[in-house]
């Protein structure tokens, strides 16, 4: 198919003629329109999308160990959490996202839940973590990589020895970083992480060091500000960090990649303003850098505004106000 008009194409929205087949710029015309990749969702842990109780209490009590999250999966029927796994996963399809960067609980038992539900494209990215009695070479075998909790919440020597399987075997290594307070930059960094999730309480310094390893990092903002939390995410622009963009646990905001990034917009507008454009960047162009860096290939996928010109301030703030089609180009 060829599309005419408003085409997103390496990090801009430029106007042209854009076949979707060859995934190139043309000189042909074709339908009038707005194009874009479609988005991916950088953290979700979509294994609690089952929890419907009002979540009470501080960061830490919610979803940190033996938190509300982890009680409830304790006791939980398995045949429920993958039933809401695959409400969580339609939601996204629906909404237009090709993939989604899942930390797993539950150890192989949890990968084995994503693994099995019932999807129509979109593609997991799955982070696992030991759990009980686990043998790491086993979790790294069947996932995308390791995801881990903060150095606050593990055994450090047992995330040296889980670091260095990921790395030998080319898997993913990610790790939540100071989230609710500042942690110890040169712990997190001994890991070798690939990816960071949050680093909201995270000082220049650490961010200087993480700009200087090139890792990158994905960012909440509506699991944040839940959790009361209220960084100003313009800093990790300021330091050159490749951002991502995620919705976090479901139980508390919903999978919606183009919600987070409305509120984003709103939320940075006086508070170290974002441009549209910037945050069309961490959901399309960084996580694709990643993925090709890290060898994982998914057929692209797109988003069609048939007959109208969108510009970046009107997807970010106002896509489903205007009726999309999904392209699907396998």
């Amino acid at each position: 198919m060829i599309i005419s008009g408003n085409i997103y194409f390496k990090g801009s929205m430029i106007k042209g003629n854009f076949d979707t087949s060859s995934m190139e710029l043309t000189e042909k015309t074709g339908i009038k329109g707005t194009l874009i990749p479609m988005p991916v969702n950088a953290h979700t842990h979509i294994g609690d999308s089952f929890i419907m109780d009002e979540p009470a209490g501080t960061l830490p009590e919610i979803v940190g160990p033996g938190g509300l999250k982890h009680r409830a999966l304790e006791s939980a029927d398995e045949y429920k959490v993958k039933e809401y796994m695959e409400k969580s996963e339609r939601y996204m399809e629906n909404t237009g996202t090709l993939a989604f960067f899942d930390f797993r609980e539950n150890g192989i038992n949890g990968i084995n839940l994503l693994k099995n539900t019932r999807r129509k494209y979109i593609v997991p990215l799955i982070f696992g973590r030991p759990y009980k009695n686990d043998d790491p070479n086993d979790i790294i075998k069947i996932s995308d990589g390791i995801g881990l909790s903060s150095v606050s919440d593990i055994d450090y020597d047992a995330a040296l020895n889980i670091s260095e399987l990921a790395h030998k075997n080319k898997k993913i290594m990610a790790l939540h970083f100071s989230e609710n307070t500042r942690e110890d930059i040169n712990m997190v960094l001994g890991l070798k992480p690939d990816l960071l999730i949050h680093g909201i309480e995270a000082s220049d310094d650490d961010l200087d060091k993480i700009s200087g390893r090139n890792i990158y990092l994905s960012i909440t903002p509506r699991s944040n500000i839940f959790y009361g939390k209220r960084p100003d995410y313009s800093k990790f622009l300021r330091h050159k960090i490749k951002l991502m963009l995620g919705t976090d646990n479901v139980f508390t905001s919903i999978p919606d990649i183009f919600m987070e990034m409305d509120f984003l917009y709103r939320y940075q507008r006086f508070n170290g303003y974002i441009s549209p454009e910037d945050i069309l960047r961490m959901v399309i162009d960084n996580p694709r850098e990643f993925m090709l860096k890290k060898g994982i290939k998914i057929a692209e996928k797109y988003i069609f505004f048939r007959n109208e010109l969108l510009n970046p301030y009107q997807i970010v703030t106002k896509r489903h106000y205007h009726e999309a089609i999904l392209l699907n180009n396998e």
